[in-house]
């Protein structure tokens, strides 16, 4: 039973979930981030009737190598975002239909007379900007980094074979096992 205890250590962890299983459910080789392009352009237009803001900006997906146009509500989507979760995209088609916000990408100088309406700053990362009326700091934003998502697809559709391979190692051993202890016993195994 003593040379048998090392073997059934090692089985502990296949019985607990499977290695191989195990490893594809948390290793991220199935996930993909959608987050701003390195020229995100970002844009805010006054969504009046939702008193929100559209905030639209230029997205890279990293499972197509392509960068399109994002449209999203700025203050209905801020927790998901903080969360990096994907936002509710609203159509792109929506940008004409609200006044625009100015968006600067430098900072306003000091002592500049900004009337007192809404603007943003980008920041230098082009990743975020600062919301501002007047000279009065609103509040800063990032722009949506989230997985998008088709990876625990990919892992369902092999999730078979992974546990299968786990039984396979599992059969192995135990049977591995018994052919030890036949060859230790063989009477014990006889009829």
């Amino acid at each position: 039973m003593r040379q048998r205890l090392p073997l059934l250590l090692l089985l502990l962890p296949l019985l607990s979930g499977g290695c191989v299983t195990r490893a594809l459910w948390t290793n991220g080789y199935f996930d993909d981030v959608n987050e701003p392009a390195d020229e995100a352009n970002p844009r805010l237009f006054d969504a009046k009737p939702q008193k929100d803001l559209l905030a639209a900006y230029e997205e890279y997906s990293e499972r197509s190598g392509k960068t399109h146009t994002r449209a999203y509500l700025l203050n209905q989507n801020e927790k998901r975002v903080a969360q990096n979760q994907r936002p509710h995209f609203v159509s792109t088609n929506q940008l004409h239909e609200f006044p625009p916000v100015m968006v600067f990408h430098a900072p306003v100088g000091p002592g500049t007379n900004m009337p007192p309406v809404l603007y943003a700053i980008v920041q230098t990362n082009h990743q975020s900007f600062t919301l501002y009326s007047g000279e009065r700091k609103i509040g800063s934003h990032d722009l949506p980094v989230y997985n998008d998502g088709v990876g625990k697809y990919e892992r369902l559709a092999w999730t078979p074979l992974a546990v299968t391979a786990d039984l396979t190692i599992i059969g192995g051993i135990l049977g591995n096992s018994w052919l030890e202890g036949m060859a230790e016993n063989p009477d014990s195994y006889s009829h």
